[in-house]
């Protein structure tokens, strides 16, 4: 009995002390960590806490705020959770409201709740292996009649190469609906439901180099996508595109998209709505896909047509769309 005693006090102390060791080094690592974002500008005064003895490495930072250029991000706090016999296996918290500006437009987010799971490779660079974030309740706004809520919103990525370059790719949207101003410009004559069925998206992207804890520091850039489907019902409205888009030369997304569009018309509406084509040219474009649809098949409401990235160029058919994204 005594025996027993001492084995389950010795097993005792030396759990506590890897606990111990354990926190201890998360801590510093996130210390070490907002320090160097600190020193590159990225991120603003913070404090770190660690809580979570026995089982579990609980860390919270507090504020949040994080800079990359015109992005600029804003939390009351971010959390992160690790099992202590798990530690390859991190899941984040974040908070029911957080603001998101880009090019100086402010954008409140907010859900009942927002997630992720993150699992890294066992080695000292922690590449990552795999995620999974979902979102309820999602709302983003840019003022009072400018937004999109969501019922859900998932994504999922997966390393499938043994250097961790290729990952594949899911995202499941379900129950958007827009604001009323952005539901007006879309939707008109109020045809469509109020609600999006879903916008789904299936590819693999492969990067120049793996995403792991030197990403802050050195950016992984892509280099090709292999779009296997994407996919949005609305009502009647349906859209499918796949293709594939390669990183050129010069750094600008080349490749074909094809696309395969039902309730074409509306789709450009939603497309103006959203800022995706500006409202001055959607006239033009109604025109050219009108004749596009005529010579694509027997449907008038359907549209069949490749959206092609060449020599620095985006079109849609033969309609030219803009320049073709740098990355």
């Amino acid at each position: 009995m005594r025996a027993l005693l001492w084995i389950t006090t010795a097993a005792a102390v030396l759990y506590g002390g890897y606990w111990v060791a354990g926190s201890t080094a998360m801590r510093r690592g996130a210390e070490a960590a907002l320090a160097d974002l600190q020193a590159q500008g990225i991120a603003g005064p913070a404090e770190i806490t660690l809580h979570g003895f026995p089982s579990r490495f609980d860390l919270t930072v507090e504020p949040v705020a994080l800079r990359s250029g015109a992005v600029e991000w804003s939390a009351p706090f971010v959390q992160l959770f690790m099992l202590a016999y798990r530690p390859t296996h991190l899941i984040a918290v974040w908070p029911n409201e957080q603001t998101l500006t880009l090019n100086g437009l402010p954008l409140t987010i907010t859900s009942t709740d927002m997630r992720a799971s993150a699992v890294v490779g066992v080695s000292a660079d922690l590449p990552l292996d795999r995620t999974v974030l979902v979102a309820e309740d999602l709302a983003i706004s840019a003022g009072a009649d400018l937004g999109v809520r969501l019922t859900e919103a998932r994504l999922a990525t997966r390393a499938t190469d043994a250097g961790r370059l290729v990952h594949d790719l899911g995202a499941e949207l379900l129950g958007l609906t827009l604001s009323p101003g952005l539901r007006a410009a879309a939707d008109p004559e109020g045809t469509l439901p109020e609600a999006m069925d879903w916008l789904r998206l299936n590819a693999a992207l492969t990067l120049d180099r793996p995403l792991d804890r030197h990403a802050a520091s050195a950016p992984p850039r892509p280099v090709a996508l292999d779009l296997r489907d994407l996919s949005l019902r609305w009502g009647d409205l349906s859209l499918t595109a796949s293709g594939q888009l390669t990183r050129g030369g010069d750094g600008r997304l080349q490749g074909r998209i094809e696309i395969d569009a039902d309730h074409w018309r509306e789709i450009l509406a939603l497309a103006v709505a959203t800022g995706l084509v500006r409202a001055e040219l959607a006239p033009t474009y109604a025109a050219a896909l009108e004749q596009l649809a005529a010579v694509s098949g027997t449907d008038p409401d359907r549209l069949q047509v490749p959206l092609v990235l060449s020599g620095g160029w985006i079109t849609l058919g033969p309609l030219p769309i803009g320049i073709a994204p740098r990355i």
